[in-house]
């Protein structure tokens, strides 16, 4: 693969000047090209320049991997707590539905209370409504 000066420099970590003097000295051998520019091929370049390090080699790139690392652990665990409150607020939902409908039944039975109404399925069971606990106690156990 062959590099322009500028390509060459980004891959080796070099200025474009120290790459065109080292051409010019013989150090480093490049292509003229039609426009004035030069062609360096890879192994050659590499020969002279090792390629540049990854970013985390210097001490500025390992701080910005660390903090892409952290930033990812960080986004990680507010996923999972987004995910367990969503848990929570569905249970809670579901709790909130039971105790909605528990009042709903203990509403009913005290409305049933203060009117004299026997449950239905009090009336079910004994299959008149004489037969219920207020009328024995207002009218005598039997008939």
């Amino acid at each position: 693969m062959k590099f322009t000066l500028v390509q060459a420099a980004i891959e080796t970590g070099k200025d474009r000047s120290t790459l065109y003097r080292a051409i010019k000295k013989g150090k480093l051998s490049g292509e003229l090209q039609d426009d004035n520019s030069y062609l360096v091929d890879g192994s050659e370049l590499f020969r002279v320049y090792p390629p540049k390090q990854a970013d985390s080699a210097t001490p500025q790139g390992a701080q910005v991997a660390m903090q892409q690392h952290a930033q990812g652990e960080l986004i990680e665990a507010l996923r999972a707590q987004i995910d367990l409150l969503k848990a929570q607020a569905e249970r809670d939902r579901e709790q909130i539905a039971r105790e909605q409908q528990q009042a709903d039944n203990w509403h009913n039975q005290v409305i049933m209370l203060l009117t004299h109404q026997q449950p239905m399925q009090e009336v079910n069971q004994t299959g008149s409504k004489e037969d219920s606990l207020l009328w024995r106690k207002l009218f005598g156990r039997g008939r």
